[in-house]
C-alpha cells in the first residue's frame, strides 16, 4: 500500500495537541496516490477526524483536504475516491458530527469541490456524493441542525445555507443525468423547520428554496 508520509507526519502533529486524557485529538489519514495535500488543525479536546470504523481515506491523485476544528468533541469521517478533488471543512463549536463520502469503490469522484462551514453546537451533516464535476457547498450557523445529502446523479450540485437552530434538511438526487444534473439551492432561516427535497429521474431539475420563520414544513418532489 502506498502512503503519503509527508502528509501523515504533518497530521501527526495535530494528534498530540494538548495533554491528558481529556485532550485526546485523534487523526487517521491514509493516502494512496500522488500530489495529495492534507492540512489538519484541531484546537480543543476529544476531536476526531477519522473514525466510525476507521474512515478518513483519500484515494487518487491531486486531492486537497483542509480540515480545521475549534471546539470540543467534534467528529469528522471522510472518504474520497478519485482524482482532482478539493475538500475544505471548518467547524467552530462543540459536538458537531460530519460524515462525508465522495464516490465509492467502483465510482470515481472527480473534480468535486465540497466546502462545509459549521458554527454552533450539536450539528450533524451526512453526505454521499458520487460522480464528477460536482460543486457542493454547505454553511450552517446555529445549533442542533441535521442535514442529510445523497447525490448519486452525475454532475448534480447543491448549495444549502442554514441560519438557526433545530432545523432538519434532507436532500436526495438520483437518476440518470440528462447533462447538467439536478441543482438545489436552499436558504433556511429560523428554528425547527423541516425540509425534504427529492429530485429524481432522467430530466434535470432545479429547485430553489428560501424560507424564513419557525416550524415550517416543506416537501418538494421532482421526477419523471
Amino acid at each position: 500500500m502506498i502512503k503519503n508520509f509527508y502528509s501523515m507526519a504533518f497530521v501527526a502533529a495535530a494528534i498530540f495537541w494538548g495533554s491528558g486524557a481529556m485532550a485526546q485529538n485523534k487523526v487517521y489519514i491514509e493516502q494512496v496516490g500522488s500530489s495529495n495535500t492534507v492540512t489538519v488543525t484541531q484546537v480543543g479536546t476529544l476531536n476526531n477526524v477519522g473514525s466510525a470504523a476507521t474512515n478518513s481515506k483519500i484515494t487518487g491523485s491531486n486531492n486537497t483536504l483542509t480540515s480545521s476544528q475549534t471546539g470540543d468533541s467534534n467528529t469528522t469521517n471522510y472518504t474520497i475516491v478519485g482524482s482532482g478533488n478539493t475538500v475544505s471543512k471548518t467547524v467552530l463549536g462543540n459536538t458537531n458530527q460530519i460524515n462525508f463520502t465522495c464516490g465509492d469503490g467502483t465510482t470515481a469522484c472527480t473534480s468535486v469541490n465540497s466546502t462545509m462551514n459549521i458554527t454552533g453546537d450539536l450539528n450533524t451533516v451526512t453526505s454521499t456524493i458520487k460522480g464528477s464535476n460536482i460543486n457542493n457547498t454547505l454553511n450552517i450557523t446555529g445549533d442542533s441542525n441535521a442535514v442529510t445529502q445523497t447525490i448519486t446523479t452525475n454532475n448534480s450540485s447543491s448549495n444549502i445555507t442554514i441560519l438557526g437552530d433545530s432545523n432538519t434538511f434532507t436532500s436526495s438526487m438520483t437518476g440518470t443525468s440528462a447533462g447538467g444534473g439536478h441543482v438545489l439551492i436552499a436558504q433556511v432561516s429560523g428554528t425547527s423547520n423541516t425540509h425534504t427535497v427529492t429530485q429524481s429521474g432522467s430530466i434535470d431539475t432545479t429547485v430553489s428554496i428560501i424560507t424564513n420563520g419557525n416550524s415550517n414544513n416543506v416537501t418538494v418532489t421532482t421526477g419523471n
